[in-house]
C-alpha cells in the first residue's frame, strides 16, 4: 500500500498513476530550455491548464494595482461570502513558475479554493518576472506587497493580525524572502506561512535534483534555465543572503511545509523544515510520498492536489 504522506522526505514505491500520466504528457511538450522565456509563456497560455480545479463561488473578485517601491503590480483579491460581517482573515500568495512562468491568471482556481475552503480573503500576487525582474528585485516587489495588504488590510477586509503568506515553489522562495526582509526590517510578520515544495537551494546540491533530474515533471536542466533568467550571474546562487538554508531563522512565522515524494526539490524542502525546527519555528512538515512537483496546479486532475488544497485550507483556519 502507498504511503500517501510523509514527516519523512521520501519517495512511495510507485508514482500515483495520474501523476504519471501528467509527467509523461509533459515529457513530450517542447522544454522550456530550448526557448526563450516569451516562447515558453506563449505556449503555457495558449495551451492553458486541462488539470486545473474547477472555478468555484466567490462574493467578489477583483484585480487591483497597487503601488510598490519599484513601480506598481496588480494583485487579484478572492472574497469568499460572508467576508462583510467583520474583519477576516487573509493569505497573500505568491505563484509558482521558476520566477520566469506563470502569473495569478495560472492560478485562479487555486486560489478560488483557498479563499471558499478557508474563510480567508486571498490576495494572489503578480509580481514582475525574470528576466526583466531579478531575484532580490522579485523579493522586494513581493515584501512591498504584502507590506501594502497590511497597511490597506481594513480597507480589503482583513485583519492585519491574522494575515499568512505562502507560495508554491519560486513562490515558496519568495515567501521565505518576505519573511526574512520582514524580520530584518523590523516589520510585523505573517502570522503563518505556507511552503509548498519551496526552492531554498539555489546551487542544486541535493541528491534529488540528480534521482530526479528528468522525466518527473520539473527537470535539472529546467531548472537551471530558470535560474539563468532570474540570478545576475551563476555566482549569485551563493550569495549568503539568498543561501537560506544558511540563514537566521529565528523568530520567522510557524510554517505548514509540503514536499513531493517525486520532486527534484523534495531534499532541499526537508532541509529546511529541519533547518526551520532546529532553529525553534514550529513547523508540520508533510510530504505526498507518490507525488510530483506542481501537484496542486494539477487538482482538477490528480485528488491529492484537492487534498492538498483542503489541508492548506484546515491549517489556514487553525493557524488564523
Amino acid at each position: 500500500m502507498i504511503e500517501l504522506r510523509s514527516k519523512d522526505a521520501k519517495s512511495a514505491e510507485v508514482l500515483d498513476a495520474i501523476a504519471q500520466k501528467v509527467a509523461d504528457a509533459s515529457a513530450r511538450l517542447p522544454q522550456i530550455e530550448n526557448g526563450s522565456p516569451e516562447t515558453a509563456r506563449t505556449f503555457r497560455a495558449e495551451r492553458g491548464n486541462p488539470f486545473a480545479p474547477e472555478p468555484c463561488e466567490l462574493d467578489i473578485i477583483e484585480d487591483l494595482e497597487i503601488p510598490i517601491s519599484s513601480g506598481a503590480l496588480t494583485i487579484r483579491v478572492y472574497k469568499p461570502f460572508g467576508w462583510r460581517e467583520a474583519l477576516q482573515p487573509g493569505f497573500v500568495f505568491y505563484h509558482g513558475g521558476g520566477f520566469v512562468l506563470g502569473d495569478v491568471r495560472q492560478y485562479d482556481t487555486v486560489a478560488q479554493h483557498f479563499a471558499a475552503k478557508s474563510g480567508c480573503i486571498v490576495v494572489s500576487v503578480e509580481y514582475l518576472l525574470a528576466p526583466d525582474n531579478k531575484i532580490k528585485g522579485i523579493h522586494r516587489d513581493g515584501f512591498d506587497a504584502y507590506a501594502w495588504v497590511h497597511e490597506n488590510s481594513e480597507t480589503l477586509g482583513i485583519d492585519n493580525k491574522r494575515i499568512a503568506v505562502g507560495g508554491d515553489s519560486a513562490g515558496g522562495n519568495l515567501t521565505i524572502g518576505v519573511e526574512l526582509t520582514c524580520k530584518k526590517e523590523s516589520y510585523p510578520l505573517p502570522a503563518f506561512q505556507v511552503l509548498i515544495y519551496p526552492s531554498v537551494d539555489l546551487p542544486m546540491h541535493f541528491p534529488s535534483v540528480e534521482e530526479f533530474a528528468s522525466g518527473y515533471f520539473l527537470t535539472k536542466r529546467g531548472m537551471s534555465w530558470f535560474r539563468s533568467h532570474y540570478l545576475e550571474t551563476p555566482e549569485q546562487a551563493f550569495d549568503p543572503e539568498l543561501s537560506f538554508l544558511e540563514r537566521d531563522l529565528h523568530g520567522l512565522s510557524p510554517a505548514l511545509l509540503i514536499t513531493a515524494g517525486f520532486d527534484p526539490l523534495r531534499d532541499e524542502g526537508k532541509a529546511f523544515a529541519d533547518r526551520l525546527s532546529e532553529q525553534g519555528v514550529p513547523v508540520n512538515h508533510v510530504c505526498y510520498t507518490d507525488m510530483i512537483h506542481g501537484f496542486i496546479s494539477f487538482a482538477g486532475g490528480i485528488p491529492a492536489g484537492m487534498e492538498l488544497i483542503e489541508q492548506i485550507a484546515e491549517e489556514l483556519k487553525l493557524a488564523l
